[in-house]
């Protein structure tokens, strides 16, 4: 005698079958194609754009963002919209990078300037 797990499935009526193993995926978002994973790379531009503190990770998520949406187009894989986010944060991190090298050049001319106009200044 062979145990068949489908045969008590098969014996009741149509209306009391048990839930499936899986459940089925909520409404309103799209469908996993079965057998296709995440592009590794735009998860990794997606990572190095939120983390856009340096404009080095800025570069590195640009980069990235664009290596995974090529292959992604090529069918290695799914994930495009985190591809591109990780583009997008990545050219903002770079921006604020700029602001911060430009506050600082500005910064430190205002500050020699000063320095230079005090020991310039008869009485100190």
């Amino acid at each position: 005698m062979t145990f068949d797990p489908y045969a008590q499935q098969q014996s009741q009526p149509p209306g009391m079958q048990p839930p499936p193993a899986y459940p089925q995926q909520a409404p309103g978002y799209p469908q996993q194609q079965a057998g296709v994973e995440i592009n590794g790379k735009a998860v990794a531009a997606l990572v190095c754009g939120v983390l856009f503190c340096t404009g080095l990770l800025g570069i590195i998520s640009l980069v990235l963002g664009k290596s995974a949406q090529r292959e992604i187009d090529m069918g290695m894989g799914i994930g495009r919209p985190m591809a591109k986010a990780g583009r997008v944060l990545g050219w903002i991190g770079i921006a604020f990078s700029l602001v911060w090298v430009a506050y600082f050049v500005i910064m430190i001319s205002v500050i020699s300037t000063a320095a230079t106009t005090l020991t310039n200044t008869p009485g100190y």
